[in-house]
């Protein structure tokens, strides 16, 4: 991947200690470095103060290490915690055999305590046909997570079947959706900007994928068109800038198949694509909004489950049963998302 107007992050950096990358886009954009537990990870923000309050409440670093140390070579115990067991079957059709591990949980509704399949939480390389993601592992907040979950469940799921629902181009009114200044910044510095949105009850989805000398694409769910297009805007930028080092292997050939086959991707979303209605554009928000986990609920059929460091009630995974990211599924051009 080439060079990005996103400039370079430091040579060093300490542990635990946000170090501003730099102003782009002629100062409409800034990029914040994060270091912690050996993992390295960029956010962005439309101003200094927000990357920086990003970057510093970044956990994802500190959730992936009891994530990837999940045990796997035992079986459940019969000490465990208890509660209502969910199998591979409530996560994605025609699971495939068990490996038998279980992890305990707790319903983000409800508060009653679960007890999930080890494939859908843990990460890594395993030999197994779940695909461990990295989606709904917290990183700036519980409801943050679950909003990725649910916007990966509703790309993956029009990205298999995209005659199911209308994309809506909203290119054409990036003025109007990111601040003001953005788009003739990147304009000047040769950076191409598509953005496109799906629809669903109480939420909208965006995708936004920014080229020149490679693209990268950002997803995001809000509850208007103009905040999942902002946020996935920054996501796109920010995946300019991180190092593809940090990256599981998975999420790196999801990304580099955007990188190698830009044409491809820009081309098959402007074919699917239909101009959005300009009143979907200036939609105000609900003033009473349900919360996230009311949301995926009522879409998934089931609570959004969180999951635990050890007994130290730090949440660092959510998952949702029926949500479409726990197995890939094939297709002509791979879905750019888990």
């Amino acid at each position: 991947m080439g060079s990005t107007p996103a400039g370079s992050r430091p040579a060093t950096a300490v542990p635990g200690v946000v170090a501003e990358l730099a102003d782009c886009l002629g100062g409409t954009v800034h990029l914040a470095y994060a270091q912690a537990s050996g993992l390295e990870a960029v956010v962005a923000g439309f101003s200094r103060y927000e990357a920086q309050t990003r970057a510093r409440a970044l956990a994802r670093a500190t959730a992936l290490d009891p994530l990837h140390r999940l045990p796997y070579d035992s079986p459940a115990r019969p000490d465990a915690p208890r509660g209502r067991e969910l199998r591979l079957a409530d996560f994605v059709p025609d699971p495939p055999e068990a490996v038998g591990l279980l992890v305990p949980g707790t319903g983000l509704v409800s508060g009653n305590r679960y007890r999930l399949p080890a494939e859908v939480v843990w990460l890594g390389e395993r030999e197994t046909q779940v695909e461990p993601v990295m989606t709904g592992v917290v990183d700036l907040g519980v409801a943050e997570a679950i909003a990725e979950i649910i916007a990966h469940d509703v790309v993956s799921r029009w990205w298999a079947s995209p005659r199911r629902q209308p994309l809506l181009r909203v290119s054409a009114q990036l003025d109007r959706l990111l601040p003001a200044g953005v788009m003739a910044a990147a304009s000047g510095l040769g950076l191409r900007v598509s953005a496109f949105a799906l629809t669903g009850p109480d939420v909208r989805i965006a995708m936004v994928m920014v080229g020149g000398e490679g693209d990268t694409l950002g997803v995001a769910a809000g509850r208007t068109v103009r905040s999942a297009v902002g946020e996935a805007f920054l996501r796109a930028m920010a995946a300019k800038a991180q190092p593809w080092t940090a990256l599981a292997l998975t999420d790196a050939l999801r990304r580099f198949a955007v990188w190698h086959r830009e044409g491809d991707y820009a081309a098959h979303l402007e074919r699917l694509g239909v101009d959005a209605e300009p009143s979907l554009i200036g939609e105000p928000g609900d003033p009473r909004p349900s919360s996230w986990p009311e949301i995926a609920a009522r879409r998934f059929g089931h609570e959004p489950v969180a999951v635990e460091s050890g007994g130290t009630g730090v949440i660092v995974k959510v998952v949702c049963p029926g949500a479409a990211c726990y197995r890939a599924v094939p297709a002509r051009l791979p879905c750019p998302i888990p």
